[in-house]
């Protein structure tokens, strides 16, 4: 069965790679291509129909919220989702720490060499994308 591409991750990173660009030069920080790029997941999860939390803090986990949640029909996650420079172990924590049927991390570094080196921390369910939007 094919996926719905309402809730494809590959599209959601297309998605993604375009609003990072839509962000004049000028105001590109890190903190808010973090945020345009969470507002941007939000708003595609809930145009696929999805209930949506951003920052949710994992119960037992103080280092980082994983920045949204999706939840299906029972109030299942469905996606847990982080957005992060690099692969980071306080991120692989936070969304180990509870199950999800999805987990994913987008990566934003612009060294991609260390954003290899980085999924070390990865297992293997959680789904890494890196984003890449100035090499198209």
């Amino acid at each position: 069965m094919a996926q719905d591409p309402g809730t494809s991750p590959d599209i959601w990173k297309i998605e993604l790679e375009r609003a990072w660009l839509d962000i004049p030069k000028p105001f590109r920080s890190d903190r808010s291509v973090h945020r345009t790029l969470q507002c941007r997941l939000f708003g595609l999860l809930r145009q696929a129909g999805l209930k949506t939390v951003a920052d949710y803090m994992p119960p037992r986990i103080a280092d980082r919220p994983v920045d949204i949640i999706a939840l299906g029909e029972q109030n299942e996650i469905v996606y847990a989702i982080c957005l992060d420079t690099l692969v980071s172990l306080a991120a692989v924590k936070s969304l180990g720490s509870f199950d999800a049927q999805n987990k994913i991390i987008f990566t934003t570094g612009m060294l991609e060499k260390k954003v290899k080196e980085s999924t070390f921390f990865l297992n293997e369910e959680i789904k890494h994308l890196h984003l890449k939007p100035f090499d198209k």
